[in-house]
């Protein structure tokens, strides 16, 4: 019979659904974005586990080769409930998991053998439930499955290694967990006395929540504390094997992992607070928390969404409340520790079930160095992993990156017109994406107000140390005319309610309007106040959101005309940057020329709009508004024309 006509068995062939070598092959070739990453599976178990505290090893120890001392081991140590013979071995098979149910950390039962052969070929899990020395010892190694291995050996009673016995900072409970990773062939550390220090950023920001006092864990609102649990403790201690079974830990090289709040609305975190007392950032109290329905699988869930931005103590070491080391005085915000640590935390945080699953860039600009200053994050439930797109190994979450740079205009297709046109689309091609349009609209809103804060609060600081600038001068000017016109016997409704109340009944009355109207922070409110009240000045310039087709809103308040433009209105990007130039971070002499040449067109395009409504009003509407064009005009020429002033037409162009 020629091998034609044999069989499949016959040839050797193996037609099975899956290759163990192949199969684990690629399942450690799957991607860990670090060591740190691979180690946070372990940790996910331990929480799940109901571990209190957690430890993880490092150790050195000479290698023979080359006679220097690398990093040999790393290791997960808990007190949690610990596994059981059955529980144990299960834990090392692919796709098993202990538990099934999508409720807590866990996802699909790959944690531990995956991340785990990410970084090493040799697995050890020790586990016990009546005492340390009643522990259960099983592993699995890549060399032996290469080989053709196909079963997790039978757990057998062994001690643990001595030299975590020796170097844990905890008491052996009754029962608890050891995991150690050998024969590291894919961890990028060399020593993990250097290493630890920059791994505590990361675990402090995946596990804020669980390292956190229970009072800051969560909005004061938020009714979730019970399912985080007690407070956990995390430990990264290295070991220094010295000669063989002598092992020492430095107690100065042992690190306690910190919370990192990316909020910066926590206490006790790793952030430097060299800045002055409370947090760094303060929460945006006209956005934050919100909490979204998203209707999936015909059930309602809720996103909860928090959004925090920058203080003004935390970027002028002139505020009040700033305490700046002199040696930062002066210097840009952004260079300090504390720039330096929100520049690390850059992006919106996406917490699932308490435990961070990445930070997101796409949604901050890399050409904007303020987007350091705001913060947001996403918090959703577990069923909502397919909607989010959370990958198997928890690194990532595809649909919600895909969706910062949704735009519905560059999704339109040939034969739709609107934004309604392309969500129909998108529903019945079943993209993940329509489920979360309102989480992206809100972000949105949440990343616009405080960009414009932020920048604003920029300018507010320019106009208080500079003696001179074209806002103070228009602002000067215009108080000015004002002043006489009011002389001269015309009273506007802000001159009427100036004759009523007290001064601090006027001050209550323009902060309420600037916090509830217009929705300005307190502090940046009452600073707006009170130097419109030091400078005697009757206008005031601000910018809002304002659901309004007008591009700017009058309002009078007592002694004070209060102008805002609306940020929602097109015109306010034609104009606003070119009205305040300090904004302009070193643009080049043809960035700035193409502003003001957009700003020149802008105003020309808004006389033309005036024109074209002038020109379609007919009899008595024509006339009032031709009338009232002429009347401005009147104005404008007593607000510009003085001679003796310095701010003349010519200085505008």
């Amino acid at each position: 019979m020629t091998n034609f006509e044999k069989s499949d068995g016959e040839l050797g062939l193996d037609f099975s659904i899956i290759d163990p070598k192949m199969t684990v092959k690629a399942m450690r070739d799957s991607g860990y974005k670090s060591t740190t990453h691979a180690l946070a599976e372990l940790i996910d178990n331990s929480i799940e586990s109901g571990a209190s505290t957690i430890e993880i090893f490092g150790l050195s120890r000479i290698n023979e080769s080359t006679q220097t001392k690398r990093l040999q081991e790393l290791a997960v140590l808990d007190n949690g409930q610990g596994m059981n013979r059955q529980t144990l071995r299960s834990a090392l098979r692919y796709g098993h998991g202990t538990r099934r149910e999508r409720r807590g950390i866990g996802r699909f039962g790959m944690g531990l053998p995956n991340s785990s052969m990410s970084q090493a070929r040799r697995l050890d899990i020790w586990s016990w439930q009546s005492g340390a020395t009643n522990a259960l010892h099983t592993y699995l190694s890549l060399d032996e499955v290469e080989s053709g291995v196909t079963l997790i050996p039978e757990p057998q009673l062994q001690k643990l290694p001595e030299a975590y016995l020796q170097c844990t900072r905890m008491l052996y409970g009754n029962s608890g967990t050891l995991v150690v990773w050998s024969e590291l062939d894919r961890v990028e550390w060399r020593r993990a006395s250097t290493t630890f220090k920059h791994t505590e950023f990361l675990l402090g920001r995946i596990y804020r929540r669980f390292l956190a006092n229970d009072t800051d864990r969560l909005h004061l609102e938020d009714t979730r504390n019970e399912d985080i649990g007690p407070r956990r403790k995390i430990n990264l201690i290295p070991i220094d094997e010295e000669d063989e079974g002598e092992f020492v830990v430095r107690d100065e090289e042992i690190v306690e992992v910190r919370p990192n709040d990316p909020l910066y609305l926590m206490n006790g975190t790793s952030c430097p607070e060299q800045f002055g007392n409370g947090p760094m950032f303060t929460e945006l109290p006209e956005f934050s928390p919100t909490s979204i329905s998203v209707d999936y699988g015909g059930r309602e869930f809720e996103v909860q969404i928090r959004a925090s931005y920058v203080r003004p103590l935390a970027r002028d070491f002139k505020q009040e409340g700033a305490a700046w080391p002199e040696q930062f005085h002066g210097l840009d915000a952004g260079n300090s520790p504390w720039g330096k640590h929100a520049a690390q935390n850059l992006g919106v945080s996406l917490m699932r079930a308490h435990r961070e699953i990445q930070l997101d860039e796409s949604w901050t600009s890399p050409s904007e160095p303020r987007d350091r200053w705001w913060s947001i994050e996403v918090d959703f439930p577990t069923e909502l992993d397919e909607v989010f797109g959370i990958t198997n190994n928890k690194q990532g979450a595809v649909t919600f990156q895909r969706l910062a740079t949704f735009d519905w205009r560059r999704e339109v297709l040939d034969d739709e017109q609107s934004k309604g046109d392309v969500r129909r689309r998108m529903e019945a091609d079943g993209d993940p994406r329509i489920f979360l349009q309102r989480v992206h609209d809100h972000i949105d809103r949440c990343r616009s107000t405080m960009r414009a804060r932020i920048r604003q609060y920029r300018i507010t600081r320019h106009t208080q140390d500079d003696s001179y600038d074209e806002e103070t001068v228009a602002d000067k000017k215009a108080s000015d005319v004002i002043k006489k016109r009011e002389q001269d016997g015309y009273r506007g409704d802000s001159d009427k309610a100036a004759e009523s109340g007290t001064e601090q009944e006027h001050r209550e009355e323009q902060v309420r309007s600037l916090t509830e109207k217009h929705r300005l922070d307190p502090d940046d409110a009452l600073r707006k106040v009170e130097e419109t009240l030091k400078t005697d000045s009757r206008v005031r310039w601000i910018q809002s959101d304002q659901q309004s087709p007008a591009f700017f809103d009058v309002e009078p308040l007592p002694s004070v005309i209060q102008v805002a433009l609306n940020r929602n209105h097109p015109v306010h990007s034609h104009l606003w940057e070119v009205m305040h130039p300090d904004m302009l971070d070193d643009d080049s002499v043809e960035q700035l020329q193409e502003q003001l040449s957009k700003a020149a067109s802008a105003f020309r395009i808004l006389v033309y709009s005036w024109a074209r409504y002038e020109e379609e009003q007919t009899g008595r509407d024509r006339k009032n508004v031709r009338d009232a064009r002429i009347e401005w005009g009147r104005y404008a020429e007593e607000f510009f024309d003085d001679p003796e002033d310095e701010l003349g037409p010519t200085d505008l162009v």
